[in-house]
């Protein structure tokens, strides 16, 4: 399946319920093609969606960051108020900072989590697919998400070595801004569920990942470059069946995308008083 968007992975603004009366300063990783007033827009239509009212968007400033760790020390310095990522990403920040909490709303749209290639490699994508339905369907998914997420707590997740095959290599972009599923040890090595995913996805497909370390910001150069091959990405947004909204969260052209290997909700995290 091919769409012409692509995101620097997180990149969505909590709605209604997650702000204050006022105007609030909310950060969000950097979104690809789309300006605060295009994020302000996607926000809107998921609020008209819901049946929520949408002129509250106006009043938010809305700061874009380069990578999670930034935007974290931002919240926790009071430079913004608060900031926007998915529920998992949300939950793992909170288990690992006394000083901010989250809540989950049960927003009625999700997003879900695909690899992006471009378009030369959509053949590629249509042999993902068939291995993602089969790995939801044999219950593999779960038995990691149960692993590498939901049983974490505050550890950090072993790293998975990435299995060697005789089929093709696929470098694969990683940031270690979206744990607990795409996460960086303190030594450098690539963790969380996404690797896990991946190495039964090699097996399945015959393929090996290579991972490459790749600033957010650069991902998406990165691979209409050359550098890397693949992208783990934000898709776009979803009903709570799974069912895909018409409303795309980035604009770049010439991409193919996986369906989601995995859902989550939005969340919004901020300072305790």
């Amino acid at each position: 399946m091919k769409r012409g968007m692509v995101v620097l992975f997180v990149c969505m603004i909590a709605l209604t319920s997650f702000f204050s009366a006022g105007a609030d300063t909310i950060g969000s990783l950097v979104c690809i093609g789309m300006t605060e007033d295009d994020v302000k827009q996607w926000t809107s239509d998921i609020a008209s969606y819901e049946g929520k009212d949408t002129p509250y968007v106006n009043p938010h400033r809305i700061v874009f960051f380069d990578d999670l760790n930034s935007m974290v020390l931002a919240l926790k310095s009071g430079k913004i108020d608060r900031l926007s990522v998915g529920m998992m990403v949300a939950q793992y920040i909170a288990a690992r900072n006394e000083d901010l909490s989250f809540a989950n709303r049960q927003h009625q749209a999700v997003l879900g989590y695909s690899i992006a290639m471009l378009d030369t490699d959509s053949d590629m994508i249509n042999a993902m697919n068939e291995q993602i339905r089969a790995m939801k369907e044999d219950g593999i998914i779960d038995a990691l998400k149960t692993k590498y997420i939901e049983e974490l707590g505050t550890s950090d997740p072993e790293p998975v070595a990435m299995p060697k095959t005789g089929g093709r290599t696929i470098r694969i972009a990683v940031t270690g801004d979206l744990p607990p599923l795409d996460l960086i040890l303190p030594d450098g090595t690539p963790a969380g569920f996404n690797t896990a995913f991946l190495a039964e996805l090699s097996k399945r497909m015959d393929v090996t990942f290579e991972l490459v370390n790749i600033s957010s910001n650069a991902r998406a150069l990165a691979l209409s470059s050359g550098e890397v091959d693949a992208l783990f990405w934000t898709r776009s947004t979803y009903d709570a069946d799974g069912n895909e909204l018409p409303f795309p969260l980035d604009r770049i052209d010439n991409i193919s995308i996986t369906i989601p290997y995995l859902l989550d909700n939005r969340d919004a995290v901020w300072r305790n008083e």
